[in-house]
C-alpha cells in the first residue's frame, strides 16, 4: 500500500513538471520608443555683401582698373572730378589675351551696354569693338591678356554718367559699371555741405 501511494506521488509530481515545462515563455517587453529628433536651427542668414568701394585717381591722378581670370574688375563705379580722364587698365590674371582677354570700352550716356554687348562678340578681328558701333565709344583700352596693360587719356563730353564694360565674348554679365564724373565746382560745394552753422576760425572772425 505504501509503495501504490508513493509510485502515485512520483507519478504525478511528473506529470506536473512535464506540463510545466510546456508553458510558453513570457514576451518579451516592448523597447522603449525612441525620443523625438529635434528640429534642427535654422543657419544664420549669410551677410549682405559689402559693396566695392568706388575707384577714384590715384595720387598721380591715374585710374587703376584691374581684370582677373575669374571675369571681374576690380570696381563697378569710377568716380572722377571734371572731364578729364588718365585710365590703366591691368590684367592680373595669367590667362593668355585669346581665353581671357579684357578691355576697358567706355559708352555714351544712353547706349544699353546689353545691347551693344553682342554687335561687340562678333568682332574677333577687331579686338571686339566692332566698326559698326565706334559711334558709341567715347574711350576704350586695347585686349590684354595675363600680365598685360594699357593706358589710354580722354576727355568727357561733361559731367555724367557713363557706362562702361569688357566686349571680351561672355564677359559682360560680370565685367561692366558706370564711371560718374561730376564738375569741380560741384565736389567743392558738396565739400562744404556740412561747414553751414560751423563755429568760425579765429582768422574769419578777425575778418569779421
Amino acid at each position: 500500500m505504501t509503495n501504490r501511494i508513493f509510485i502515485i506521488t512520483l507519478l504525478t509530481t511528473w506529470m506536473l513538471a512535464a506540463c510545466g515545462g510546456d508553458k510558453p515563455a513570457p514576451a518579451p517587453e516592448p523597447a522603449p520608443a525612441p525620443e523625438p529628433a529635434k528640429p534642427a536651427e535654422p543657419a544664420p542668414a549669410p551677410a549682405p555683401a559689402t559693396p566695392a568701394a568706388p575707384l577714384k585717381p590715384d595720387a598721380e591722378g591715374v585710374v587703376r582698373l584691374t581684370g582677373d581670370d575669374t571675369m571681374k574688375y576690380n570696381a563697378t563705379r569710377i568716380e572722377i572730378v571734371g572731364t578729364k580722364v588718365k585710365l590703366e587698365l591691368k590684367h592680373i590674371g595669367k590667362m593668355p589675351k585669346a581665353a581671357m582677354g579684357h578691355n576697358f570700352v567706355l559708352l555714351k550716356p544712353g547706349i544699353d551696354p546689353a545691347a551693344f554687348s553682342p554687335k561687340a562678340a562678333g568682332a574677333a578681328a577687331t579686338d571686339y569693338i566692332p566698326e559698326d558701333g565706334k559711334a558709341d565709344i567715347i574711350a576704350h583700352t586695347k585686349l590684354v591678356g595675363g600680365g598685360e596693360s594699357d593706358t589710354i587719356e580722354f576727355e568727357l563730353p561733361g559731367p555724367g554718367t557713363y557706362p562702361f564694360m569688357c566686349t571680351f565674348p561672355g564677359h559682360f554679365a560680370m565685367m561692366k559699371g558706370e564711371l560718374v564724373a561730376t564738375a569741380a565746382g560741384e565736389a567743392a560745394d558738396e565739400g562744404h555741405e556740412g561747414d553751414e552753422g560751423a563755429e568760425p576760425t579765429e582768422d574769419e572772425a578777425a575778418e569779421e
